[in-house]
């Protein structure tokens, strides 16, 4: 038997056309190809695990999954040479572009599967705004979320949001030739935290808020591969479970 998901880059027009009719499930993988990650993890970093995942889904979720969203929101990265950003509205009009072009053809569910946190609340925006006015439904991953709860206890740094144990833990898992083992660093900055307030600072590498002097917030020296399978154990099931969410959910 052949997996029930299919990757639209792989179709012909004549192709896609059945399989974009009925009201199937279209996944948008977004993730950066240009990002810095540290001196151990390549700017790619997003971009495969949404790539990674999006096969996972494939292989377990009957949907169409559209070619990878490599540009983002991503201002906290631009001082680090490599790191690519679009403003926010900018990525905002094109995620809603992408999702209306394929919805010309039919499909009105959509799932980004997005493994950002910077691009979250603009892809938020953009979901809520294409219920509103053109009644699809629209589902944002949060990748910060998704199987937390199995993965209580699993992870040791004090502290870590980027290239960090979690992050380096994944690639560990999935694409292990791309981290330079050697260059493994431990780097958390103070941030100081106020209840109810959100004050974001950028990865700077002059001294303030936000500095970092490789780009890295969290301990990647306690990264295990172990620990990226078993993080990817809980990953997988929980979007599947927003998959099928998406899939299958009431429309008007």
């Amino acid at each position: 038997m052949g997996r029930p998901g299919v990757f639209l880059e792989d179709l012909t027009w004549d192709e896609a056309a059945p399989r974009l009719a009925g009201d199937p499930l279209i996944v948008l993988p977004v993730g950066a190809a240009a990002k810095e990650h540290g001196p151990h993890l390549p700017l790619g970093t997003d971009r495969l695990l949404a790539e990674y995942l999006a096969s996972q889904l494939a292989e377990r979720v009957p949907a169409v999954i559209l070619p990878t969203l490599t540009y983002g929101y991503y201002p906290a990265f631009v001082e680090f040479p490599g790191s690519t950003h679009l403003e926010a509205a900018t990525f905002g009009r094109v995620a809603r572009d992408i999702v209306l072009s394929v919805h010309r053809h039919g499909p009105r569910r959509f799932l980004v599967l997005n493994t950002g946190v910077s691009t979250t609340p603009v892809l938020e925006v953009v979901a809520r705004d294409l219920n509103r006015l053109h009644r699809l439904l629209v589902g944002v991953t949060r990748i910060e979320d998704l199987g937390a709860r199995a993965l209580e206890g699993l992870l040791t740094q004090p502290a870590g949001s980027h290239a960090d144990e979690y992050e380096t833990s994944l690639m560990l898992a999935i694409a292990p030739d791309a981290v330079r083992r050697d260059r493994l660093v431990r780097e958390i900055g103070e941030r100081p935290r106020v209840r109810g307030l959100i004050a974001p600072a950028a990865f700077r590498r002059a001294p303030g808020p936000g500095h970092s002097e490789t780009g890295v917030y969290g301990d990647a020296t306690l990264a295990t591969r172990d620990k990226g399978e078993r993080i990817i154990a809980a990953l997988v099931p929980a979007l599947v479970e927003a998959a099928e969410y998406v899939r299958t959910a009431p429309l008007e």
